[in-house]
């Protein structure tokens, strides 16, 4: 008695595979292909990133409040033979992000972002024979997180200043540096073309109409805006007065940059006043950047601070004695909590 032959299941290779066969050996093949070519996609990721490595040891970035003194201490810094000092690279940290505010969140710093700042920052260090970054952006100290995030095991050394001051100096710069290409100082606008790319320009085109018109032009065009850009600025402009914007400007970036600092390590972040700056706080500003503090450092401070600290501070007291009784009493009603938080007195 015949039985009949067995099923033939799978592929076996005594039999004869048919079109469904080859149409799974080609998807087999494609996905191996796609997975192929992600992971070298990632490998180049990654490659990229690296690469910035050896010009992004241990950057020094510098936060603080706009006037609070963060040009000098980087000025002072970019003397050390080993540093390259990069002032306000604004819109190379707004890469990616151009829609939004100043305060980005780590969650911006996706893949590409990360590769587009760090090879910026990776390049000027490179250019300028350096093997360090000493960088400085006021609008860094809404987003540590994100910087964080694009440079890590950055130091973070956060300077700050008595609001009073600082916001009379802001208040000041609304005014002077928001209109008109005289504005601009020296190279900051070639600086600025440079940064930007034509597929960014719509997110400028408004900032750029009021910094490239005539002054007396671009005044009767509306306020435009001077410093970080903090969520919701242009409904805070159109409502308050200058005056507490800038107020508003210095407690959230005195705020958000404490409250994340204060969460690392020490080696990390370190926190000065402008007002107590001498040579012994420079050395351990210097020993906190594992930087030597020879004699060319100390004349550096020398020239950048104390020659030029009588000058500033007696200018900052003339606005002082100058200021409406109410605008002082109108900064405080924004500072004080934040001012009390950090030490300072309203006296």
């Amino acid at each position: 008695m015949s039985h009949p032959a067995p099923p033939t299941y799978g592929t076996s290779a005594f039999a004869s595979p048919g079109p469904g066969h080859d149409r799974l050996v080609r998807s087999k093949a494609v996905l191996q292909s796609r997975a192929s070519h992600e992971e070298v996609a990632r490998r180049a990721e990654k490659h990229a990133l690296n690469g910035a490595d050896q010009y992004l040891d241990r950057p020094i970035i510098i936060l603080g409040a706009p006037r609070s003194g963060t040009t000098m201490l980087g000025r002072t810094l970019g003397h050390h033979a080993s540093l390259a000092y990069l002032h306000e690279p604004r819109l190379v940290w707004r890469y990616g992000n151009d829609h939004k505010s100043d305060m980005l969140s780590p969650d911006d710093a996706r893949e590409e972002v990360r590769r587009y700042i760090r090879d910026h920052l990776a390049s000027f260090v490179r250019e300028a024979g350096a093997t360090r970054l000493v960088e400085k952006t006021p609008s860094n100290s809404l987003r540590p997180e994100f910087v964080d995030k694009v440079l890590p095991g950055c130091r973070f050394i956060h300077i700050m200043r008595s609001p009073i001051d600082a916001v009379l100096a802001a208040q000041r710069f609304w005014r002077d540096h928001a209109y008109g290409i005289e504005s601009f100082r020296r190279g900051h606008l070639s600086k600025r073309i440079r940064e930007i790319s034509l597929r960014r320009l719509p997110f400028y085109a408004k900032e750029a109409l009021y910094r490239l018109a005539p002054r007396r032009i671009g005044r009767t065009l509306g306020q435009n805006i001077w410093g970080p850009r903090l969520p919701g600025i242009d409904g805070l402009v159109r409502d308050l007065n200058v005056l507490d914007v800038c107020a508003l400007q210095w407690r959230m970036c005195t705020e958000t940059a404490i409250h994340f600092g204060r969460r690392l390590p020490p080696e990390r972040y370190i926190e000065i006043r402008l007002e107590h700056l001498s040579p012994k706080l420079f050395r351990q500003v210097l020993h906190f950047c594992e930087l030597d503090d020879h004699e060319e450092m100390l004349r550096a401070f020398d020239q950048n601070y104390t020659c030029r600290f009588e000058r500033r501070s007696g200018r900052a007291e003339e606005r002082r004695a100058q200021a409406d009784p109410a605008d002082i009493e109108r900064i405080l009603r924004w500072t004080e909590p934040t001012m009390r938080l950090i030490g300072y007195h309203s006296a």
